[in-house]
């Protein structure tokens, strides 16, 4: 009885590996969000159908918006079909601030799509890119601004020289 358990035990272990190996070999790697967003924007041809269908795919809409402006598309319009597809406003406005937009382009075209002024400022107040660290700036002594060191201020042409 033994001697039957163990080559029955080798020969299951040996099928196991093998379907491994094989499954290893021949897997395709996952395309990647940018990859993704690139086959539907070539599949729909237009920037605001490209976004509303990547949306109703259930894809990150702060990756969607990011991706699609780090593109070169326009901002406003991406961040307006964003919200035409229902995306969630705080992750449409993180993600067009970090494709590149600015708050302002950010503010005006979801308010011209309808979002409301207040919950878009609380978005933007609590937004902070990990990126952005303002370092101090020193302040060398006789080169405050107004002149409040010897040699600094404007000049004025019509000043006399020295």
């Amino acid at each position: 009885m033994k001697k039957r358990i163990i080559p029955s035990v080798l020969i299951l272990t040996f099928f196991a590996v093998s379907l491994l190996i094989n499954d290893l070999a021949f897997a395709q790697p996952k395309e990647t969000t940018k990859e993704v967003l690139a086959k539907i924007l070539n599949e729909e041809k237009d920037i605001c159908k490209a976004v509303k269908n990547a949306i109703q795919q259930k894809l990150s809409v702060k990756d969607i918006v990011k991706l699609y402006i780090q593109m070169g598309h326009d901002a406003c319009l991406v961040v307006r079909c964003a919200i035409q597809a229902k995306g969630d406003l705080e992750q449409i406005i993180t993600g067009a601030l970090e494709g590149g937009a600015t708050a302002d382009v950010c503010s005006r075209c979801a308010i011209e799509e309808g979002a409301e002024p207040d919950a878009i400022a609380r978005i933007l107040e609590g937004y902070s890119p990990i990126e952005q660290v303002l370092e101090p700036i020193a302040i060398v002594p006789g080169t405050e601004p107004g002149g409040g060191g010897s040699g600094g201020g404007p000049i004025s042409p019509s000043s006399p020289s020295p």
